[in-house]
């Protein structure tokens, strides 16, 4: 019996034409979880418009993207020194 056919997944570097499709990740990804958070900790971690913008252009994101153009994965990360990075945002859709 065959299987499914699946989507091919790419990872890239994200822009700004992306923020709608990483907003939505991250909130699907984090909301089972908002009660464990507070208001202002949930906000700092599935963000909002003008936070990732900031992140953005503060860190280097990525996302895994189908090939039907669907954002199912980002990351955030910024190198602090030569020895140390920092990841943030790391995110993946619950059905992925």
């Amino acid at each position: 019996m065959a299987s499914p056919e699946r989507p091919v997944l790419s990872i890239r570097k994200a822009t700004e034409r992306d923020a709608p499709g990483i907003l939505a990740c991250l909130r699907a990804a984090f909301e089972p979880y908002r009660a464990s958070y507070t208001s202002e900790a949930y906000l700092a971690t599935a963000l909002t418009p003008q936070t990732l913008a900031a992140r953005l252009a503060t860190m280097c994101l990525f996302v895994a993207e189908t090939d039907r153009g669907q954002i199912v994965g980002t990351l955030a990360c910024h190198v602090i020194n030569a020895d140390e990075g920092h990841l943030r945002g790391m995110a993946v859709l619950p059905g992925w």
